[in-house]
Parts: C-alpha cells; structure tokens; sequence
C-alpha cells in the first residue's frame, strides 16, 4: 500500500491497508481478538472508499471530491486484524499511532512492464522517441540480455517497485528461437527471490506468425518450463491475422494459460487488431483469461466504429490495459519538412496523444487498468516503477478525475464498479493479490510525502 502523511513529520513506518473482511462492528467491542503481543492501532487513516468493504464505503463528504473516509486500522504482529469506522475504541494493551489524515491505500499492481528491457537506456537510446526506432534499438541491444544483465536490471527494478507500494508485476519478456530463455530464466528465479512482497508474472512475448509456421514450439517450451502466465504478441493488421490468432489460441488452449497482447500501438484508422481479438476469442471459445494492452487506434476511428467494438470485447470478456505514459510518449510524434542541412524535419507538437477510451469501456462495463509499460529504455526513456505516478496522470491524461470514486480500481484490486480490475487481475489479467491468512493480508510499508495532507493527484 500507499500512504501520503498529511503531516511532514509523519515519514517512516506506517501501514498498508488491503481489505480482507468487514468488520465493521461497533466501537464499543473489539471484532476480533489480538494473537500476538505486537499490537498497533493506526486511528484516523484516510482510505478510498472504493477500497473499503460495503458497509464502510459511503462517505460523509461529497464523493466526486472527496472519495475517503476515516478508518481505523486494527494491526496484530504482522498482520491487518480489522479496520473499523473511525471512533473512540482503543486497546490498553495496543500501541496507538493517529496517522492524522493519511491517505492510506491498498498495495498497488502493475498489470503490464517489460523487464527483460529496463534499464537500457543509457547504451540503447532513441532520441527521434519514434516507436520504430526504439524497436531497432532494443533489437540490437538484446545480444547483451545475458542472465547476469537481466538479473542485475530486472532486480533494480523490482526494488524500486517495491519502494512504490507495488505488490504484483506482470512483465512481458521476448521470446523466440534467438531470445527470452534468459529472460525467463532470470524472472523464474526472481518469482521465488520476491515471493511474499511482490508477486511476479510473466507473459511470452512473441510473433503470431511462429505457430503459424510450425516454429513455436521454443516459445511454447519455454512458457511452460519457466510458467509463464500468458502468451502475449504485437499483432498486425494483415489479411492473415484471423488465422494467426486461431493459431496462437490452440496453443494457448493446450497450455493452459492465457493471453496478454499488445493492439493497435498506433493512430492508423484501419488497424482493428483489438476487435479481431474479441471475435477471435468468440469464434473460438477461447476459455482463458485474454487481456489487450494499448488500444490507441479505437481513438481515432469513428464512433459507431469504435462502441461495437467495445460492444465485442465486453461480450468477449477481455480486459483492458491502459498505457498513459507509454502512450504519449510515442504516439503522434511528427516533424516538419526537411530543410537542407537537416536530416529530417523540426519537431511538431502532438495533435494526439495516444490514450483509448477509457471512460467508454467503463461506461459499457469493460474492466480497465492502467500500468507503467516500458521504464527507462528506447521505448520510454523516463520511469521509475511508481504506480501512483501512472495513477495521477492517467487521472489527468484522461480526466478520470470526473470518476474520481472508482478511479483506485484502476491500480489496485478493489473496486466496488462494474468495471472493477479485481476480477482483471485475478480472474482475466491474473494478477493476484497474496493469500490471505486467517482473514488478513500482510501489511507493506511504504511512506511518501504530501503538501498539506493533498490527495495524489494534486501532487
């Protein structure tokens, strides 16, 4: 979890709150009985409301500005024992802390990175920010993905997520005949390395056209041996593509995993990679979890277009996954006419900035998430696996500060909508939080500061 103090002096340890049971019982017994001598009661935590069970979830403040409300949150030894309304219930034998106000929030999830990439910049830059350019850059430099450079990247990685407040990381890894078992390898063992703080997955990240052509089968040993989550692709508009995702979806079946891919990274109006998913996953009963990533030409096509295909990836049940920072850093990036002297025009400003439609696949009932996607290598050459930075500015990117309430379900797993990413991450993406135990879920410490108690996406 998260949590801003409103008052400077309150950095250090502090608790991360994930709803396990609803105990909202009255102040005057305690719901549960301490186990341990470690006792702690954190009074006057501040928690969106989207986060909390029913019988907490209202709000005495106006919902569409103030989202939270004032809970107590009941600790025994390393475990959440309770959280209760706010009130004047103490323990004579528990430590008590008032937080003050803190936003606390649940632990967070990344739903889409890439990994095996990070870190990459500072020896494969792309300075055009052109999504070409990058995929040449990282082309190249993946003749330097040995198991020791992966593990030292991807361990920074992980480290600096955890220091966010992330508890679950999907990562994509490239993989065909000539790389990804290194990659594999490295996250394999970083699973078991991370287990108990952030639980990792992994999605083969492949050509479509390799189970096409009979040459998958690399891919496939390595999803299994390594377990991958999902097979994941990029793929392309062509008039082959009905039959490559039958091919891919065969192989997903006899797996036993799902799919994670990403679609239509682009503003060309005729790319409908998303929709030919959904009938894909129609056509053949697909019965796994699928979720497509990106989405950017549904922005640009025209408005019936774009809401049938909505329309099917509900009926389909696919998850989206939001890429705002990614997303506009590469897309609509243009330049003028060359000038003699110069190799290529001056830049233009972005017209367009690559987001889908978000508040239409929640007003249809689609579940949605937003995620961090590459961190500091050709494809974004800024990051730092902060999730509650993707969540503010996906609530100013796509004014989803207008869903103010919900907004939360987008980074974590608790939402009270329809469109809640719960069942996203743990039925459709296949993000999990960690088991429970007795009730409870293990408490992460993460604190950040704010200015006068300010809600994150104001900061």
């Amino acid at each position: 979890m998260v949590i801003w103090p409103a008052r400077r002096e309150m950095y250090g340890k502090v608790v991360c709150y994930t709803p396990a049971l609803d105990h909202s019982q009255s102040h005057r017994e305690l719901p549960f009985q301490f186990n341990t001598l470690l006792m702690h009661l954190y009074k006057r935590a501040r928690i969106p409301v989207a986060c909390l069970p029913a019988s907490l979830a209202s709000t005495p403040n106006d919902p569409r500005l103030e989202p939270w409300r004032e809970c107590d949150i009941w600790v025994d030894g390393l475990k959440i024992a309770a959280v209760t309304d706010h009130g004047p219930t103490t323990h004579p034998l528990a430590e008590t802390t008032d937080l003050g106000g803190v936003l606390v929030w649940p632990g967070l999830l990344d739903a889409h990175t890439h990994l095996d990439k990070t870190q990459t910049w500072h020896r494969a830059p792309n300075p055009t920010g052109e999504f070409w350019d990058a995929m040449r850059a990282l082309g190249a430099d993946s003749a330097k993905w040995t198991e020791e450079d992966v593990y030292r990247r991807a361990s920074f990685a992980l480290k600096t997520a955890w220091a966010h407040g992330t508890v679950a990381l999907r990562s994509h890894i490239d993989t065909s005949d000539s790389v990804g078992a290194n990659g594999h390898a490295v996250l394999s063992r970083l699973r078991e390395e991370w287990a108990g703080r952030i639980t990792l997955q992994t999605v083969s990240l492949c050509g479509l056209e390799s189970f096409v052509n009979d040459k998958g089968h690399k891919i496939m040993d390595l999803t299994s041996r390594y377990g991958a989550t999902a097979l994941g692709g990029f793929p392309q508009p062509n008039a082959d593509l009905p039959r490559q995702m039958d091919y891919l979806m065969a192989a997903a079946r006899e797996l036993g995993v799902g799919l994670d891919l990403h679609v239509d990274e682009s503003n060309i109006v005729a790319a409908e990679c998303l929709r030919a998913t959904a009938e894909a996953v129609l056509r053949n009963q697909f019965p796994h979890p699928v979720v497509c990533g990106h989405c950017c030409s549904l922005a640009v096509q025209p408005t019936e277009r774009a809401l049938d295909t909505i329309r099917l990836v509900k009926e389909a049940g696919i998850g989206i996954i939001s890429l705002p920072l990614c997303n506009s850093y590469l897309q609509d990036r243009s330049r003028g006419p060359a000038t003699e002297g110069e190799p290529s025009g001056r830049p233009a400003t972005p017209r367009w900035r690559g987001l889908t439609l978000l508040h239409e696949f929640m007003d249809a009932g689609v579940e949605v998430a937003c995620a961090s996607d590459n961190v500091r290598d050709a494809f974004f050459a800024w990051g730092d696996y902060d999730v509650m930075e993707v969540y503010r500015e996906s609530l100013r990117l796509a004014h989803l500060d207008t869903r103010l309430a919900q907004s939360p379900g987008i980074v974590t797993d608790r939402s009270r909508r329809d469109h809640a990413p719960a069942r996203l991450r743990t039925n459709r993406a296949g993000l999990t939080r960690r088991p429970r135990h007795h009730g409870c879920l293990d408490i992460q410490r993460v604190a950040r500061a704010a200015l006068d108690g300010a809600p994150p996406h104001s900061r």
